[in-house]
C-alpha cells in the first residue's frame, strides 16, 4: 500500500501502540486498497498464510476503497483464527466496522461448534435487536437506532460481558461464557461446518483479540474512527 493508505495505517498503528492495545491483538484487517490482494492481509502478521490469519475471500464479495462488500447471499471471508484454540476463554474481543445501514438476520463475524452454540458473534442490526455472544449459548442484546459505525463484542470475565458502539458502551451485560467454539471465524457469515446468515454489510474494519478495558475500547474506537476519516470514510 502506499499514499494515503500508507498514512492511515501507519497512523493506526502509531496509536493503537500508545495506547497499549496492539499487545492484545491477535488479528487486524483495516481493508485498505481496492482488491482483494491489499485487503486479505492481518496486519499484526502480514504473512500470506493461513497460520497468520491472513484472509481467505469466497464467493461474490467486492473490493473498494471503502472496503469489504458483502453479498449477503454467498460472501465471506475464513480468517482460520479458532476461538478454542487460540483465544482465552474470558478474555478476548471481536469487532467490525459497518458502512450499510440494513435490517436482517445476518451475521458480521463469528463462529459456532458447526450450527450448534456457544456463540462468538456480532450480528448488527438496524431499527431492531443488536445481538453479540463471546463464547456463550446465550445472546447479549442491543435495541439499535441503525446499524452504521464500529461495534466491539467485549468479554473480560466469565460474567462480564460488553458491547460498544462507536464511543458508547451500550450493553453492561452478565450473561455468563461457557466454552470457545472449535470452528474458524468468519468475516461476512456465521464460520462453522457450513456458512450462514451471510451478511450485506460492508466491512471497512474488523479484529480479533483478548478483551479490553472500557478506556481501551473508547481508545481503539478513537484510533479506527480516526483511520477511518484519514481515508474518507468514516460514518
Amino acid at each position: 500500500i502506499s499514499g494515503t493508505n500508507a498514512t492511515a495505517t501507519n497512523q493506526l498503528v502509531v496509536d493503537l501502540k500508545a495506547a497499549n492495545i496492539w499487545t492484545k491483538m491477535k488479528a487486524i484487517y483495516p481493508f485498505v486498497g481496492n482488491t482483494s490482494a491489499s485487503q486479505k492481509f492481518n496486519l499484526k502478521n502480514p504473512v500470506d498464510s493461513n497460520a497468520a490469519y491472513r484472509l481467505v475471500f469466497s464467493g461474490g464479495g467486492t473490493f473498494s476503497s471503502n472496503g469489504y462488500q458483502l453479498n449477503g447471499v454467498n460472501a465471506y471471508a475464513n480468517t482460520f483464527l479458532t476461538p478454542a484454540t487460540i483465544l482465552t476463554l474470558n478474555n478476548q474481543h471481536i469487532s467490525y466496522y459497518s458502512r450499510t445501514n440494513s435490517n436482517g438476520t445476518e451475521v458480521e463475524i463469528g463462529c459456532n461448534n458447526s450450527g450448534v452454540a456457544p456463540n462468538t458473534l456480532l450480528e448488527i442490526r438496524t431499527s431492531g435487536v443488536t445481538y453479540a455472544a463471546i463464547s456463550s449459548t446465550v445472546y447479549t442484546t442491543y435495541t439499535d437506532a441503525n446499524s452504521l459505525g464500529f461495534y466491539i463484542g467485549n468479554r473480560t470475565a466469565s460474567n462480564v460481558i460488553k458491547l460498544h458502539k462507536n464511543s458508547s458502551i451500550v450493553v453492561n451485560g452478565a450473561t455468563a461464557s461457557t466454552s470457545n467454539p472449535s470452528s474458524n471465524i468468519s468475516i461476512g457469515a456465521l464460520g462453522g461446518a457450513v456458512q450462514q446468515f451471510y451478511t450485506t454489510k460492508q466491512c471497512a474494519f474488523a479484529s480479533i483479540g483478548d478483551g479490553l478495558t472500557d478506556a481501551e475500547a473508547l481508545a481503539f474506537y478513537n484510533a479506527v474512527q480516526t483511520f477511518q476519516t484519514t481515508l474518507g470514510r468514516q460514518v
